[in-house]
């Protein structure tokens, strides 16, 4: 892994999924390490494809499922700002305790939320893993709506009525946040998500940490507080959030960072000359 991301200074030009407002400072940093300036930052891409199909996120996220359909009939029934969306990606999967912490957690905040669980295969759910608590469906209906599988993400954050994202900090699911304009609550598990987490956290303003770790088991008492502070009223990081999406909409725009360099980007690729 070291190797493979030393050998990228070497290469003739990096692009990235981000924007110069969200990481400016580092893309300069790798210019200047790089010694010369093909380094690119192109994103937000999903804002990209949502562009591409006239600002229809339907139509640039496809996908036949009808959850689709209930999930955002449900969004609809809820006040704007007031749902947590609460998703680890595709690949981590809560054990036992985790699963327990997380439930009661948002159980004790008596915020609206919607859950997407990943569920194990057998010899994982044999062991708790993925496995939602007995009764807490019945007693968070109503303000809970729980996914097991796919979910339609991009829409889910982009819908009015989503004000918080509890995340893993994965760099499709920042991205994804930081495009719906939402407060995120940082849970960094594996690899690059601590680094992400930071950066929401302690540089942007946007995020709240509230557990680390791939092991990690949150007191579900200080998660309930948490989410519960978070997800009531206009808190900073919220206001924070909403003005990241903005300048990540600049970016994609016309005469915006990331317009410039994919221009840019077109340009250098046009010039090289093919032996």
């Amino acid at each position: 892994m070291r190797n493979a991301m030393l050998a990228n200074t070497e290469s003739w030009g990096c692009i990235f999924n981000s924007f110069h407002e969200l990481e400016g400072e580092y893309l300069q940093h790798l210019k200047t390490k790089m010694g010369h300036p093909r380094v690119y930052g192109v994103g937000p891409l999903s804002l990209l494809a949502s562009a591409a199909n006239g600002g229809n996120l339907e139509r640039a996220n496809p996908n036949p499922d009808t959850r689709k359909d209930n999930v955002l009939a449900w969004l609809d029934g809820c006040p704007e700002g007031s749902v947590l969306y609460v998703c680890f990606g595709s690949q981590t999967l809560l054990n036992k305790q985790q699963m327990e912490a997380l439930a009661s957690g948002l159980e004790q905040s008596g915020a609206r939320f919607v859950w997407v669980v990943k569920t194990g295969l057998a010899g994982k759910v044999n062991d708790g893993s993925g496995v939602v608590p007995d009764g807490f469906e019945e007693r968070v209906a109503g303000r809970g709506l729980l996914i097991k599988g796919w979910a339609p993400q991009v829409m889910i954050l982009g819908h009015r009525a989503v004000g918080g994202f509890l995340s893993h900090c994965g760099w499709n699911s920042v991205l994804e946040g930081i495009v719906g304009g939402v407060l995120i609550l940082s849970w960094p598990m594996n690899a690059d998500q601590f680094v992400n987490a930071k950066l929401l956290v302690e540089y942007m303003g946007v995020g709240v940490k509230v557990c680390e770790g791939a092991d990690g088991v949150p007191d579900s008492a200080e998660l309930g507080k948490a989410i519960a502070e978070s997800m009531s009223g206009e808190s900073p990081e919220k206001v924070r959030a909403k003005e990241l999406m903005d300048k990540a909409v600049a970016a994609v725009g016309d005469g915006g960072s990331s317009s410039k360099d994919l221009d840019e980007l077109v340009k250098e690729l046009g010039q090289i000359q093919v032996g």
